[in-house]
């Protein structure tokens, strides 16, 4: 027998089981089974579904293929049907086709829903269901139907289910017949399901009483970004306390905004992420736009895996290991690899690569933090802070994104999975755990205001505030730096134009950039930095002029241009611990397209209008008594043995105004100058600053501007150079005294410096 059986609360639930009955219990994942086995005080077994269809397959010498083996069989078959397709098509094929399955194993039942779809993905979904068919091969939905015939001969209790589908539904209707079958289901959830929700599905209609109280909650507003200091004064006013965050898919930085002393959470951490792009960015450069032969594919690798242990890099090393065993699937189709291969590969690195959880170690630890995902069935004897925040994000998701009539469609096949049901689960778990007394909630002022979500939680609520102080005045300030500066004077090895100019913006910058050396960015980064895009800008610029010879006649090669920009960033990410989302790659890839042909459009302009005789770019300053070193950007011969200077910028910001030029507060160019004109004898024409975001926006002086660089202006600024070097020789304390507020935006320590701050 099929039976619903309606609860209220989390205890409803443990007191249905008694000492008479020994159910087998399945929940849909292993963190609500570890719930369920805390919630039943008696040995009780407690299984996944996954679990108890995977024991049933084996007991009939059966098994699942999983989700990576499926994808990778059906990218093979699907590239020898569309070889000339993109690789999101495969993707969202794969994507609509395990989706279907869930409704029905018939695809006839689908045809009014095929006719809905793009040519190439309803015949994608054609090959693939052929395929599987004629593979014999047994994916989670068909292995629902294969375990109808078993008898369970025990009660089965089915708990903590928010969405079942249509295959799921037809093997309990099944298995029912022959077992006692209970599914539970809450009693106030079921009061606001619609007809084609799947618990409909096996209780058409029951009449529930709303007999859910109003309970009184008590209530803390805390300000917008005081998250933080709220629960440090809640927490030294109150006894210790769980924290419940209203969000499913925490980030580290937002556990961390949340931690107390003595307090534990878990977050996930994907460990191999780095390693999987790094693998793939060198292998996408081996392949290009071309193919590869599979033998000379698996030597690659091979060559990849004996480096990356070598080196120590074992991350890298198991993505290796894991690409075996799909290039061994993958090649019983294909015997070349190609662009949308790797797409394929990456993605089955994904789901194959370890699962691996950061957290923290606490010597005494007193309370946790825990998500939604952790919240059904949890019971706990200290009192729980159920934190709202904007920052969380909103409670309720996005519905499907099909269209009418293939809702339609889907409808008189078997239940859709709703946004809006999924939120009614969220709902009630929130209502059940602030209904209990000891609870409290610590909502963002203004909240409920502007969330319809949260409006509709606390309408099941008589509120009551609770009051805290915590302290949100400023404190004073402190020097926290000053501790890890080891007094000068340091000896000068070498002098550049970049250390000067930083030297003289702020002597603690300078401390921490070449002196310390320190670098804030972390190691694994989701995007390039504003220094390493300009180094990139350069390096195409250079490039291009490098590769293409006929600049003389002032014409660029777009396609040139671009093909330059995508292999310096391919390289360069190749190199790097960059991980980087196709969005970002392209926003990145069309900066520096545009950004590079800035500059290279003026530079082809500037050559053919002053009938220029060479360029040159990188270009070294001689060894000179003063050891200054460093590279001039770009050097243009022009006739008559003269030369014009350009130093490449990404903004107008870092080139400064005329003014400070002119009085020697920027002296980067004024170094080359020097260079150009003491060290190398050269008469400089034209000098400036290319603003290569937008060209318009440079600084450059030409003829009328002459006069800058006669001879008793370059002696005077000769002797500033002298002056600053000195002072960087004899510098012993490194004091926070920045030339401008501009200056800090790209400091390394910025956000632990107070300028000006009383010890």
């Amino acid at each position: 027998m099929l039976e619903v059986i309606f609860y209220k609360s989390t205890n409803d639930i443990a007191q249905k089981k008694n000492l008479d009955i020994n159910p087998l219990i399945i929940c849909p994942s292993p963190l609500i089974a570890d719930s369920l086995r805390r919630l039943f005080v008696e040995e009780t077994e407690v299984i996944t579904i996954s679990k108890w269809i995977g024991d049933i397959l084996k007991s009939k010498k059966l098994e699942k293929i999983n989700k990576s083996e499926l994808m990778l069989r059906l990218s093979s078959v699907w590239r020898h049907y569309f070889p000339n397709e993109e690789a999101h098509l495969f993707f969202k094929s794969f994507e609509l086709f395990t989706e279907l399955r869930s409704f029905s194993l018939n695809l006839e039942l689908l045809a009014d829903f095929q006719k809905e779809l793009d040519d190439v993905i309803s015949k994608s979904i054609i090959i693939f269901w052929t395929f599987i068919e004629n593979e014999n091969l047994i994916d989670e939905h068909l292995s629902y139907q294969v375990v109808c015939d078993a008898r369970i001969n025990r009660q089965v209790w089915f708990i903590g289910f928010k969405h079942l589908s249509g295959v799921q539904i037809d093997m309990l209707k099944t298995l029912g017949e022959l077992d006692e079958i209970k599914i539970f289901f809450p009693k106030y959830v079921y009061r606001e399901t619609l007809p084609n929700d799947w618990i409909r599905w096996i209780e058409p209609s029951r009449e529930l009483d709303n007999d859910r109280k109003l309970s009184e909650l008590k209530v803390i507003h805390f300000p917008k970004s005081k998250l933080n200091l709220s629960l440090q004064a809640l927490s030294e006013s109150k006894s210790p306390f769980h924290i419940t965050i209203a969000n499913s898919n925490l980030t580290l930085s937002s556990y961390q905004e949340l931690h107390l002393d003595n307090s534990f959470f878990k977050t996930a951490r994907d460990l191999f992420l780095v390693a999987r792009v790094s693998l793939m960015e060198e292998l996408s450069l081996k392949i290009g736009s071309g193919v590869l032969e599979i033998d000379l594919f698996i030597q690659e690798v091979e060559e990849i895996k004996k480096a990356s242990l070598a080196v120590g890099d074992y991350l890298k090393y198991k993505c290796t290991l894991l690409l075996d065993e799909a290039i061994k699937i993958y090649q019983e189709f294909q015997s070349s690899v190609d662009a949308f291969a790797i797409k394929v590969f990456a993605q089955i690195l994904e789901l194959n690569s370890p699962r691996i959880s950061a957290v923290t170690l606490e010597k005494e630890e007193q309370s946790r933090v825990f998500d939604f995902n952790e919240m059904s069935y949890n019971q706990s004897e200290l009192p729980i802070v159920f934190i709202a925040s904007s920052d969380h994000g909103s409670l309720k998701s996005q519905e499907s994104k099909h269209s009418d009539k293939m809702l339609e469609a889907l409808r008189l096949i078997g239940p859709q999975k709703r946004a809006g049901l999924d939120f009614s689960f969220l709902k009630n778990d929130i209502i059940q755990f602030l209904s209990e007394e000891k609870n409290l909630l610590l909502i963002e002022e203004g909240l409920e205001h502007i969330d319809l979500s949260w409006r509709e939680i606390l309408n099941e609520f008589s509120l009551s505030n609770f009051e805290i102080t915590p302290n949100y005045g400023l404190k004073k300030a402190k020097d926290y730096l000053l501790a890890r500066i080891t007094p000068g004077p340091y000896p000068l090895t070498s002098i550049s134009a970049s250390k000067m100019q930083c030297f003289v913006d702020c002597p603690r910058k300078y401390y921490f950039s070449y002196i310390e050396k320190t670098d804030h960015r972390p190691k694994q980064r989701l995007e390039f930095s504003a220094d390493e895009m300009g180094v990139l800008e350069h390096e195409i610029i250079q490039a291009y002029f490098f590769q293409c010879s006929n600049w003389k006649e002032g014409i660029i090669d777009l396609k040139r241009c671009e093909e330059i920009v995508e292999n310096v960033m391919a390289k360069f990410l190749a190199k790097h611990s960059l991980v980087i989302s196709k969005k970002t790659r392209q926003i990145a890839f069309y900066e520096l397209l545009h950004h590079s042909q800035n500059g290279i459009l003026f530079l082809l302009d500037f050559l053919l209008k002053y009938k220029a005789l060479d360029i040159k770019f990188e270009v070294k300053i001689p060894p000179n008594p003063m050891s200054i070193v460093g590279s001039i950007d770009c050097l243009i011969f022009l006739p008559e043995k003269k030369v014009a200077l350009f130093d490449f910028k990404r903004s107008s910001a870092a080139i400064g105004s005329k003014k400070e030029t002119i009085l020697f507060e920027k002296i980067q160019i004024w170094v080359y100058l020097i260079a150009l004109i003491k060290f190398m004898g050269k008469e400089v024409e034209i000098w400036g600053y290319l603003n290569l975001s937008d060209i318009d926006d440079s600084l450059i002086f030409d003829e009328s501007e002459k006069f800058k660089l006669e001879q008793g202006h370059v002696d005077y600024f000769f002797s500033i150079i002298d002056l600053i070097i000195e002072r960087m020789k004899s510098e012993i304390n490194y004091k926070a005294s920045p030339k401008n507020a501009n200056v800090c935006d790209f400091c390394e320590v910025s956000l632990f410096c107070n300028k000006g701050a009383v010890t």
